[in-house]
Order: structure tokens, then C-alpha cells, then sequence
């Protein structure tokens, strides 16, 4: 399905100048687009309103349209989280990102479609209903910022902020060809984010150029005081200006993760690798045992799942929910707003997570998941000293089908683990676009060490010149 031309951040850099009607028109058409496929829950702009809004040569992000996911709070909008329970929810305050965001004149389009609460995956949880792959609706988009993914590759939204616990930003884009990178822990500030696993949670961004992702990231990462896990850049915060091709770069790879990958995807995988040899990078190789990976799963799962019930422990029908269901007692009531509220992928995390917060589990399984993400971040920064960043697949394959999703219990791999590395160490980690299969898009993904997220975007706007150039040969 193609889009209608949508100027990206870039591009209305060289023109210096946007005609906010056009440009809002555009927005309008590919949101037409995409209906059927569930991915926007509030439409913010309409067409009369196009005159509020005026261009400002010195501002980048003056007069861009661009989309939320449903987790971020707005006081003009409602905030749903991809959950009954705020189906009508108007948050009293801004979050801190959307508050810089408008502050530069950004015209926010929609808040976007999500599992509940950001717990799933696969975008298939949203008290809205199931989100569809803008390319393709037979398939998922990914979760759990499928709603975002889709209005950036849709051209209803230049970008949009999603959020990323596992791979929730870096997986989708994969799927959908845009970039989605996760920066640091804390340079994006989370106050006003609803969250799912706050040791684990980052703000992320979904744009479809390296370009636009450094643009955006100039802008919103601010130390915010309100945030208590907010963190300062070290180096510059102008990331877009400072973006520049890299040489001699010696970039990691997992030994035979290309077996946990499907067939064709495994094949454009190696030759991404050998295009990236070509233009003399150095590609290092290091073994990293199933065992390994094996514990990265379980790890993820007792952490955040424990979180997660920790964070919506207050979901009980009083402060949140519909305190007019006909109820006995208190108990009675948690146990109806919970029973008609939370869908099945949500209260089976939430079970996950009392289960491991019984006395006699939580030292032999919370403290040891604790201990051993240590353990594997200790493992990721080892080989990080040895290159300047790791290579791994945006996913193990190109979108699955939403059949493939509902008829398997695990739709995983290997592959798809290691994303979870960069949300344990907190480290920056963006997923690019290498080629297609099938006409549909699958990406590679690269990681830094912490705080280096300018190193992080310069790679991938070296490798994204790398692709694109043996796309035009």
C-alpha cells in the first residue's frame, strides 16, 4: 500500500517553510488510510483549526505533525493507556515530553492504539480491538506501540513517541520499515507516562529517517526534576547537528544467531552484513550460549511483571474503574472492576507477578532475576568494550500473521530476546531498515553503551547511507 507524500522534518529543513494546511491535509488522507487497521484512538487536529497553527523558521519542530502513544498523559486529550479501565480518562496535567513537544509548536494528530498498558506485543490487546499492519492487515504492526508505528509508516504522523520495555519500539519498526530508537534510560523523561515496568521502561522514538529520530531527541531529552530516574547527556544534546558518517567502524555480531531467524529474513540478514563488510567495516563475531538467552526471557518476565502489578495496584474501582457495578463488599468490588476490566494478557502478567511476590517465592525468584539481570548486563557491556556497537535483527522475521500470533503460545526467538538486552542495561538501541521480504519490510538493530546515543545515531545514519546507496546502485 503506498502513502501519500508527507514531508519529513528534513526535508521541510530545506525548504524552510510548511504550508500547515497542505501538510494537515496530507495528514488527514493517510489517516483515512488507515482505517480498518485500529490505530488511532483520538483524532487531536481538525480541518477548522488549521489556522491556529503558524510556522517558525528558527523552531524544527515548528508546525511538524506528529502522534502518542495512548500512555502518555494530556490534559486536552483523552489518555486511555489501551485499557477500559480509562476509557475516559482526562489527565489533569501534561506529561513532560508532550509539554516540550507542544512548547515548539509540534502539532499533535493522535493518541495511538496499545496493548493494555503496554503489556503484550503484538498490538493485539487493546480494549479497541486488535491493531492491523498498515502494509499489510493480515498481520500484526508489533507491540506494544503498534498504533505509532503505524501512523509514522502510514504518513499520518512525521513521528510519534512511543514507549519500549522489551522491543515495543525497536521490534514494530522493524516490521513496518521506520526507524524506532530507544535512547538512554531517563534522557526522555517518563513523568506523566503510564507505566508498565519502571526499571525497564524508556521513552522512544519512531521516525522514518536517522535524521528525524536525532531532530526529535535535541529537543526532548531535558533532565526532568518531576522524573526522579531522569538522567543528563553527558555530551552535547544537539544530536541533529553533530550527526556525521563514521569510518573504521568495528561492529559486533552474535555467532549463528542467523539459525533463529527465518529463512529468507536470515538470507537478507547475511547480506546486510556482507554490504557492511564491503564499505570496510569490521565485523567481529562472539558466541553467546543458548543457555544465555535462555535466561533472558524468564528475567524480563519476573521483573516486570512484578512491576507491572506493583504499578496498577490502585486499579480497584474507587480511584480508577466504575464504582456504579452492584457490588457486596470492597474485595467484591476490585474483583468485578478487575474481572471486566483487564484483558487476559494483562491478568496473566498480573498473576505472574503475585505469584513472585509471595514470601516464600519472592528471595528465590524477584532477587535472583535482580542478581542475574546484573549478570547479563555485565555479559552485554563486556562485548560492547570490544566494538563500537552490537548488531543484531530488528526481529526474527518480517510481520507474522495475526493467525501465526493466536495460534502459537510462544511466537518468539532467540532473536527476538536479545532486543531485551539494551531495556536491562538501559542503553541506547535503534532499529533501521535493511530490505524487504516478501515486499514487506526487515530491519537490523544496533546498540551502544549507555550515554552514548550520539555515537549510537551516527552508526545508523552511516549504515542507513550504506543501504540506501546499494538500493540506488
Amino acid at each position: 500500500m503506498k502513502k501519500s507524500k508527507i514531508l519529513s522534518i528534513h526535508e521541510s529543513l530545506k525548504n524552510n517553510s510548511i504550508d500547515v494546511s497542505n501538510i494537515l491535509e496530507t495528514v488527514h488522507l493517510n489517516q483515512i488510510k488507515l482505517e480498518g487497521t485500529n490505530s488511532i484512538l483520538t483524532k487531536c487536529v481538525i480541518k477548522n483549526e488549521y489556522d491556529k497553527f503558524h510556522f517558525d523558521p528558527n523552531n524544527l519542530l515548528s508546525c511538524i505533525p506528529y502522534s502518542l502513544k495512548d500512555n502518555i498523559s494530556t490534559s486536552e486529550f483523552i489518555t486511555t493507556g489501551g485499557s477500559k479501565f480509562l476509557k475516559n480518562y482526562l489527565s489533569p496535567f501534561d506529561a513532560t515530553v508532550y509539554k516540550i513537544i507542544k512548547s515548539q509548536g509540534a502539532i499533535l494528530t493522535s493518541k495511538d492504539s496499545l496493548d493494555e498498558f503496554g503489556m503484550a506485543g503484538t498490538g493485539l490487546f487493546c480494549f479497541s480491538g486488535e491493531v492491523k499492519n498498515f502494509l499489510d492487515q493480515s498481520r500484526i504492526a508489533g507491540g506494544s506501540s503498534s498504533g505509532s508505528i503505524n501512523t509514522v509508516a502510514s504518513g499520518a504522523a512525521v513521528f510519534s513517541i512511543g514507549t519500549d520495555t522489551g522491543d515495543s519500539v525497536r521490534r514494530p519498526a522493524s516490521f513496518l520499515g521506520v526507524v524506532g530508537y530507544k535512547p538512554t534510560y531517563g534522557l526522555i523523561s517518563r513523568y506523566g507516562v503510564l507505566p508498565y515496568s519502571p526499571s525497564l521502561d524508556h521513552l522512544g522514538i519512531i521516525t522514518t529517517s536517522v535524521i528525524d529520530a536525532a531532530i526529535v531527541a535535541s529537543y526532548i531529552f531535558k533532565h526532568d526534576e518531576k522524573d526522579f530516574t531522569s538522567q543528563k547527556l553527558n555530551s552535547s544534546s544537539d544530536l541533529y547537528k553533530n550527526l556525521k558518517i563514521q569510518k573504521n567502524l568495528v561492529i559486533g555480531i552474535i555467532d549463528g544467531i542467523e539459525k533463529h531467524i527465518a529463512d529468507d529474513e536470515s538470507k537478507l540478514y547475511l547480506e546486510s552484513i556482507e554490504k557492511i563488510k564491503r564499505k570496510g567495516f569490521k565485523i567481529l563475531k562472539f558466541k553467546l550460549e543458548d543457555k544465555f538467552i535462555d535466561l533472558l526471557g524468564p528475567v524480563y518476565q519476573t521483573i516486570s511483571n512484578i512491576e507491572g502489578i506493583s504499578c496498577y495496584s490502585n486499579f480497584t474501582g474507587i480511584t480508577f474503574g466504575d464504582s456504579t457495578l452492584d457490588y457486596k463488599n470492597y474485595q467484591d468490588m476490585i474483583l468485578k472492576n478487575r474481572t471486566n476490566a483487564f484483558n487476559s494478557q494483562v491478568k496473566k502478567r498480573f498473576l505472574l507477578g503475585a505469584y513472585v511476590t509471595q514470601n516464600e517465592n519472592f528471595e528465590k525468584l524477584f532477587i535472583a532475576a535482580k542478581k542475574t539481570r546484573r549478570f547479563i548486563v555485565n555479559k552485554f557491556n563486556e562485548i560492547l568494550d570490544n566494538v563500537d556497537c552490537l548488531l543484531i535483527p530488528g526481529a526474527s522475521s518480517i510481520a507474522p500473521t495475526i493467525e501465526f500470533i493466536k495460534s502459537k503460545t510462544k511466537h518468539t526467538t532467540y532473536a527476538d530476546l536479545l532486543l531485551i538486552l539494551a531495556n536491562f542495561a538501559g542503553s541506547p538501541s535503534i532499529t533501521i531498515n535493511c530490505g524487504y521480504v516478501k515486499k514487506l519490510p526487515f530491519g537490523l538493530n544496533f546498540n551502544c553503551k549507555q550515554f552514548e546515543d550520539q555515537k549510537l545515531l551516527n552508526i545508523a545514519y552511516t549504515m542507513e547511507n550504506v543501504f540506501e546507496e546499494d538500493k540506488n546502485e
